[in-house]
């Protein structure tokens, strides 16, 4: 899942879960559902995916992901 599709996506939630599961692993997701809502405010605010990133990495302290 690209950042740029999540707002195109019906389930906005749910494209989120996806980025994060992607980008981070599944683990992240399940362990620190945080992050995916961080990521939705993120989105919904009209961030650019970098900066919704550094929201992600301040607010709970992950590593940068790796690029795919």
């Amino acid at each position: 899942m690209r950042y740029s599709d999540i707002s195109n996506q019906p389930d906005h939630m749910q494209a989120c879960r996806e980025y994060i599961t992607e980008r981070y692993s599944l683990s992240v997701t399940l362990q620190l559902p945080a992050t995916v809502e961080t990521l939705y405010r993120a989105v919904l605010s009209g961030a650019s995916e970098e900066l919704a990133q550094l929201h992600i990495l301040s607010d709970h302290g992950l590593p940068l992901p790796e690029k795919k």
